[in-house]
C-alpha cells in the first residue's frame, strides 16, 4: 500500500510508515520523554545545539524515514531502538509472492523462541520445518509477540504457494488470535488500526471453490475485535479508529474471485 505524496517526491509505504513510527515510539517509551524535549536530550546527548525540534516530530507524524546513520547514532544512546527498525516483521509485511526458499530464510530471523517451534535446531541443510498444526498456533497465540504475527503472515504466504487451504484456515485463526495482543501491545497499539488493515488487504484470505477456482476475501478484524477482545482494549481500539477515520484508505468491501488464468470477478 503506497500512501500518496507531494508532487515531485517519492510515495512513501505504509509499511515505512509504521515502522518509523514504532521505532519513535520506542524512544519516547524509553526515554519517558516528549517527542520534542526528546529530541533536545538526544541533541545535550551528542553535544549539538536544537533550537527548533522537527526532526523526531517529523517521523511520529509523518511517516518520514531517518537515515540510516541516524537510526545508527539513535542507537548509541538507545540501545535496543535499530532492532525494533530493522525488526523481521517490516521485511515480512513488504514481501509477496515469496518461495519456500524465502520464507525459510524470513523463519530463521525469528527469536529463537518462536523459530524453533518452526524448524529443527539442528544445522542441517535443506532447513528441517516442523508441523505447523492446532498446538503451534496456540502455543503462539499465548506467546503474543510480533515475531508471532509475523509467522502468521509467513504462513499465509506458504498456503498460497502450497495451495494448502488448511494450512491457510491456521493462519487465519492464528492471526486474529493475535490481534488483541498486538494491539496491547504499547508499541504497537497507537497503529494498530492501519497495521490490521494493511494485512487484511495485502494478505488476503482465499476459499477454495474449485482447483481451479478461488475466492479471496478480505476479513476485517474490527469485527474480531468487537465480539471477542476485552471491553476496555475494544473500547480503546474503537475510540482510536474514530479518531484517525478519513485518514487511511478504506478497503473495498467486495470479494473477488480468482482462476489460474488471470480472469476475476467482482462479487458485490
Amino acid at each position: 500500500m503506497i500512501e500518496k505524496n507531494k508532487r515531485g517526491r517519492k510515495p512513501k509505504h505504509l509499511v515505512n510508515i509504521l515502522k518509523t513510527k514504532v521505532w519513535v515510539e520506542y524512544l519516547i517509551q524509553t526515554a519517558k520523554m516528549g517527542v520534542d524535549s526528546l529530541e533536545i536530550h538526544i541533541g545535550v546527548l551528542t553535544n549539538e545545539i536544537i533550537d527548533k525540534p522537527y526532526r523526531l516530530r517529523r517521523y511520529k507524524n509523518q511517516g518520514n524515514m531517518p537515515e540510516s546513520e541516524y537510526v545508527n547514532k539513535i542507537e548509541s544512546l538507545y540501545p535496543g531502538s535499530k532492532a525494533i527498525f530493522g525488526h523481521v516483521l517490516w521485511d515480512v509485511l513488504s514481501s509477496s509472492n515469496l518461495t519456500q526458499f524465502e520464507i525459510n530464510d524470513l523463519i530463521q530471523k525469528l527469536e529463537p523462541e518462536v523459530k524453533f517451534l518452526l524448524i529443527s535446531a539442528l544445522k542441517v541443510e535443506p532447513v528441517r520445518r516442523r508441523p505447523f498444526n492446532e498446538d503451534t498456533v496456540e502455543i503462539l497465540i499465548s506467546r503474543g509477540s510480533i515475531d508471532c504475527l509475523a509467522v502468521a503472515i509467513l504462513m499465509m504466504q506458504e498456503s498460497i504457494f502450497l495451495g494448502s487451504e488448511e494450512l491457510r484456515e491456521l493462519a487465519l485463526e492464528l492471526y486474529v488470535g493475535l490481534t488483541e495482543k498486538i494491539a496491547m501491545n504499547p508499541l504497537f497499539f497507537g497503529v494498530h488500526p492501519e497495521l490490521f488493515s494493511y494485512i487484511e488487504s495485502t494478505f488476503k484470505h482465499y476459499i477454495f471453490l474449485a482447483p481451479n477456482l478461488r475466492l479471496s476475501a478480505v476479513i476485517f478484524w474490527q469485527s474480531y475485535r468487537d465480539n471477542f477482545w476485552s471491553e476496555e482494549i475494544k473500547l480503546k481500539s474503537q475510540k482510536l479508529e474514530e479518531v484517525r477515520k478519513g485518514k487511511f484508505q478504506k478497503v473495498s468491501l467486495k470479494t473477488k474471485i480468482e482462476s489460474p488464468d488471470g480472469t476475476s470477478y467482482f462479487d458485490t
